[in-house]
């Protein structure tokens, strides 16, 4: 993990302090995104890594992964893999065709999980003030 004097980037405590208050949101085969209630953030749990994430961090870095061009990626000529730089920190993740589509998968699911759960919570304050 790294740690930077000044704007201390050190992910073991952040992870453990919020490790009993998570609550899973999605899950693929390689990676999760958790939800700490602690801390008002998400979590990627991805490469035997945990990143933290704020909501507009989150928008951003799904933003970039939704932004490549699939069948471009697929020519020949195309790089075997893409840089990402994560909008939060000066982190970069490498990643492959596959691992791309999986992270297109993980943020859809989480994005369509969290406007599910919005939507419920609107349907049950409406029918509880609703009497």
């Amino acid at each position: 993990m790294k740690r930077r004097k000044g704007n201390t980037v050190n992910h073991v405590p952040f992870y453990t302090q919020c490790a009993n208050m998570q609550e899973e949101i999605y899950k693929t085969k390689s990676a999760k995104i958790a939800q700490c209630a602690a801390t008002d953030s998400f979590l990627l749990q991805f490469d035997q890594e945990v990143i933290s994430f704020k909501l507009c961090d989150l928008y951003a870095f799904r933003k970039k992964i939704m932004s490549f061009d699939i069948v471009e990626l697929l020519e020949s000529s195309a790089p075997d893999v893409e840089v990402v730089h994560l909008p939060h920190c000066d982190r970069f993740l490498v990643l492959s065709l596959r691992e791309i589509l999986e992270f297109r998968e993980l943020l859809n699911g989480t994005f369509d999980t969290l406007a599910l759960n919005s939507a419920v919570q609107k349907i049950l304050r409406k029918n509880v003030f609703n009497f």
